[in-house]
């Protein structure tokens, strides 16, 4: 099918203290507050926030969420629950239109098409629940709106000039954390409701199988899905862990989040050094790299190929991965990534944010994945350390 979504809206979260994690994105990620609702107490509080090109909604929930049920845009999660990234919204043309589809593809719909307006104009959405965990879709038909958020939100003043200015240009991928074996069945339910397709993380991949990695304290599969119209962004990976290698970041993220759900979100930035730096100086820990990685022979060729050094890299743990095997080749030296992964948001099991530069690279290279993988369970495993002895 013709995918009917146009672009990604906005990646929305969901926490107990919303006014905490609002907090944290403002003071330690650079994200601007532009849109609200419910800052008075008459309902759940709902914030829009920015980063250049990115849009984060973060929404309250309580019990007074569930007994005065008035969230726009969202459907509150059953409480208990885990603060979390819970909710994916895409911009399309006809909401009722792709709500019968997805009505006639058997899709749990959480909300049919509703119309809200105000003095800028009017939207139309719907709600449908993925397949994957506590996730779902807000489709939105914003069209006939001229403002620059939503329709029920008050736009706040804010003293930054440019809220479009950030160190971040877009939302490059969203992964999950899924049930082992269940790639393939969400690969092809996102191609029949929204017309993704397998993106190949290597040349003559199976989407039956993906990407799998296997080595010392890593056992990983990988499948990537992209969406046609949504050009450099966003895609979508599905990450599971395979048993036969031990427990990993994807089976402690689905022990406590049941079916699975966002484990990370990796944000654009067109250059990761001073992001990495401001991001640091504001607070954010990232996850480091062995020494051995940067003084590797290799990896060092592969550094100094791009015009690099590897003190810059190592400094906050950047990886590099080049998009040609022979690494010392004048394309390898145009293609590359980089990437850095950053603490947990909540618990030490939960969503995190990924920054990522890249340079005419497409894909993901194998050599960060493991890299990524490794030092995350490090991370992780060092707030375990901090927990106990907090106790």
């Amino acid at each position: 099918m013709i995918s009917p979504i146009m672009r990604l809206s906005h990646v929305t979260f969901q926490a107990s203290n919303a006014l905490k994690l609002i907090e944290e994105f403002v003071t330690k990620y650079k994200f601007h507050p532009f849109a609200a609702r419910g800052l008075d107490g008459g309902s759940s509080c709902q914030v829009a926030l920015r980063n250049g090109g990115v849009v984060f909604m973060v929404n309250e929930n309580t019990q007074k969420t569930h007994e005065n049920p008035v969230m726009l845009y969202d459907i509150p999660l059953p409480i208990p629950f885990l603060d979390t990234a819970c909710n994916v919204s895409f911009e399309v043309e006809d909401v009722p239109g792709l709500y019968r589809h997805l009505v006639d593809e058997g899709c749990q719909l959480l909300l049919p098409p509703t119309e809200l307006h105000d003095d800028f104009g009017s939207v139309t959405y719907c709600i449908v629940k993925s397949v994957v965990g506590n996730v779902s879709h807000t489709l939105i038909d914003r069209r006939h709106y001229k403002a620059s958020f939503l329709p029920g939100f008050k736009y706040l003043k804010n003293n930054t000039n440019n809220l479009s200015s950030g160190n971040l240009t877009h939302v490059d991928h969203i992964a999950y954390a899924c049930p082992f074996g269940t790639s393939p069945s969400i690969l092809e339910w996102y191609r029949r409701c929204f017309g993704f397709q397998h993106f190949p993380l290597y040349k003559g991949e199976d989407p039956e199988r993906g990407l799998e990695i296997t080595g010392h304290r890593i056992g990983l599969r990988l499948t990537s899905l992209v969406c046609p119209r949504l050009g450099e962004g966003c895609k979508l990976v599905l990450a599971e862990s395979l048993p036969q290698e031990g427990i990993n970041q994807v089976d402690q993220f689905i022990e406590h989040h049941t079916d699975g759900g966002i484990q990370h979100i990796g944000l654009s930035t067109p250059d990761i050094f001073k992001a990495a730096r401001d991001l640091s100086h504001l607070g954010v820990r990232f996850a480091s790299q062995p020494s051995s990685y940067y003084s590797e022979p290799r990896k060092q060729k592969e550094i100094y190929n791009v015009g690099l050094e590897p003190q810059m890299l190592e400094k906050f743990g950047i990886l590099i991965d080049s998009a040609t095997e022979d690494i010392l080749s004048e394309d390898a030296s145009k293609k590359f990534l980089l990437q850095v992964f950053a603490e947990p948001l909540f618990s030490k099991n939960s969503v995190f944010l990924e920054l990522i530069e890249r340079r005419s690279a497409e894909g993901f290279g194998e050599g960060n994945i493991r890299a990524l993988w490794r030092s995350m369970q490090d991370l992780q495993e060092d707030l375990t350390v901090k927990e106990h002895e907090a106790q």
